[in-house]
């Protein structure tokens, strides 16, 4: 039994008798800190890991627990018991959470008070506690996760009053499975492709291998033919838990692009004051989470109406039951050509058998600026040193707008000679980067046709791209030009031939490079929101994070989502839109 916690925690008891058991956790946090910013106060205690975000509703600190039961453990109850809540009057309201920013914004987000919250007498949150239950997997192993959100101080609008309990006891009742759910070890990774690629892909299938990661190859054509789903999508993602339940693997390598294996596009529909926001997703997070909290198959359909991982917000709707956690580590290799898959396979070899020992791989770029010029601070180089901090160990190259030192000749020559990471924090388009210098409209851009300058050959990095559309996986140029020029008959018409290629999206452009570029990118399929209490900030921290504890760029994939979905519950738009490019069972820094 795993505890995870940011708070101070009492005596853990584990209380059992022959019907269930159950585990009690006491909670204490400290005093509260209230602020003055002008207009609003802040409140938080220093215990806070994090806080409630949903737009236009008070801005309120949370303490989250999360417990690990084995696989197949039946959640019975949870149930928590604070102490008796003290009143304190503040003289101003609590300032609201703001509309997430779209990193490609130049606005400075509005606060807006949610009337349904302040302009009623009733206490926000309603309720004491949240929980919610799902089934994972934490390093090797598949669990069960219990997440509690207790919300110590609730706020009442009406009389400007806070209610602070600064005790709770946290109890769980669960029945373990009668057996034990035991996965087999047959193999480690499965590789779907098509057929076509089977050919260029033995050699990756024979290193693995070697390396002593059992591999198998499914052939999108045989999954088709042995399987029945709603669609092509489905019926992969059946024989994904058939390999789970059977063959017990812990990696799946997606080898396509969207239009010869397919992903899953999701739904969501929001409503913020007045603002309607729908949009779809391209994920395959989808292909990761395989069970539900009851270890049953997750659809993310549960409505049955065809539509996936429906999200409604503030609007009519159902939403389908998703518990999201990945249960086992996907990326995908989005090759269109035999060529393709070739050199990334040669790329992969020559990585995992040649970086160990080498000085380069101890190096990380940091490339960053002022992502939204109106706003104070230059975002992306804070976001920079917050990635420092937690890679440590690692020698920083750093590639700012403050100082000059971003330019696309500089990241070229800090590519070329050699880094294990790169984190870029600023604004992202289907072919590029691009942030700005300190409150200036003007941009310092990095484009796909800057790649033929990065002739790092073996010298492959991992890129997290904290940004917008890097891994826009639909990208059409046609679109892009009419988008960026204007929907102009003449200029489309010149420019049909051109428009007309399948150009490939950055993230994913960096990894096919036969020059160098990356072993693996994370980018974003939609537009990202920033920030680093939510959003592609703060999934991008949990991913540096996991470094310490992961062998693989997929363990630390998953383990960036685990955090995510746990500690940012109200967003599931981030955690489904960023995914990773590239070998799960990738080793990192090489064997």
């Amino acid at each position: 039994m795993f505890v995870l916690s940011g708070v101070g925690t009492g005596a853990t008891t584990d209380i059992r008798d022959t019907a269930l058991r159950t585990i009690s956790e006491s909670v204490t946090v400290s005093e509260l800190v209230i602020k003055d910013t002008g207009l609003y106060v802040t409140v938080t205690f220093d215990e806070a890991a994090s806080v409630l975000l949903d737009p236009g509703k008070p801005l309120l600190p949370v303490v989250t627990k999360v417990f690990v039961f084995p696989f197949g453990t039946r959640i019975l109850d949870v149930t928590v018991r604070a102490s008796e809540a003290r009143e304190i009057s503040i003289s101003k309201p609590v300032i609201p959470a703001s509309e997430p920013t779209p990193i490609g914004s130049t606005v400075v987000p509005t606060l807006i008070q949610d009337p349904m919250v302040y302009d009623h007498a009733t206490v926000y949150p309603f309720s004491g506690f949240r929980s919610t239950t799902g089934a994972g997997v934490q390093g090797t192993d598949h669990v069960v996760f219990v997440v509690v959100q207790w919300y110590p101080v609730r706020y009442a609008p009406a009389q400007n009053m806070l209610y602070y309990s600064d005790q709770a006891q946290i109890q769980v009742s669960y029945e373990e499975p009668a057996t034990p759910s035991l996965f087999s070890d047959d193999y480690d990774l499965v590789i779907i492709a098509p057929s076509r690629f089977s050919n260029a892909l033995q050699p990756l299938i024979d290193h693995k291998v070697a390396m002593g990661v059992s591999t198998l190859l499914k052939t999108t054509e045989e999954i088709y033919a042995e399987y029945n789903g709603f669609d092509e999508a489905e019926e992969i993602k059946y024989f994904i838990k058939k390999a789970l339940d059977t063959m017990g693997v812990s990696y799946v390598l997606l080898v396509g692009s969207i239009r010869n294996l397919p992903i899953r596009t999701t739904w969501f529909f929001q409503r913020h004051h007045d603002h309607y926001w729908n949009e779809t997703v391209l994920t395959d997070l989808y292909y990761a989470d395989i069970y539900d909290a009851d270890g049953k198959f997750s659809s993310w359909d549960t409505n049955e109406n065809g539509m996936y991982g429906e999200v409604y917000i503030n609007c009519p709707g159902v939403s389908d039951i998703c518990d999201f956690y990945p249960d086992v580590h996907v990326g995908r290799l989005p090759c269109d050509r035999v060529t393709e898959v070739r050199t990334v396979v040669n790329k992969i070899i020559r990585y995992e058998t040649e970086t160990a020992g080498e000085s380069w791989f101890h190096n990380i770029i940091l490339v960053g600026g002022d992502t939204f010029p109106d706003w104070n601070g230059n975002e992306g180089e804070i976001k920079n040193l917050l990635t420092a901090e937690i890679m440590s160990d690692f020698t920083p190259v750093r590639l700012w707008t403050s100082d000059g030192s971003f330019t696309a000749q500089s990241l070229n020559q800090a590519i070329n000679r050699g880094a294990g990471f790169i984190d870029y924090s600023g604004h992202g388009f289907e072919i590029g980067l691009g942030t700005h210098p300190p409150n200036s409209g003007e941009w310092v851009t990095y484009h796909t046709n800057n790649l033929f300058g990065a002739m790092n050959f073996n010298k492959l990095p991992i890129v997290f791209f904290d940004a917008c559309l890097t891994a826009k996986l639909d990208f059409n140029l046609t679109e892009f030009l009419t988008y960026a020029l204007g929907d102009n008959p003449v200029f489309l018409e010149q420019f049909s031939r051109i428009a007309a290629l399948r150009i490939p999206t950055f993230a994913w452009w960096m990894v096919r490079l036969k020059s160098g570029g990356a072993i693996a990118t994370i980018g974003a399929t939609r537009t990202a929101f920033g920030g680093l209490d939510s959003g592609a900030g703060y999934i991008s921290l949990r991913f540096f994070e996991a470094y310490n504890t992961s062998d693989t760029v997929g363990e630390m994939m998953t383990s960036a989502q685990n955090d995510y979905i746990t500690f940012v519950p109200s967003d599931r738009f981030t955690v489904e839109e960023f995914i990773l490019i590239g070998d799960p069972s990738l080793k990192i820094g090489g064997y």
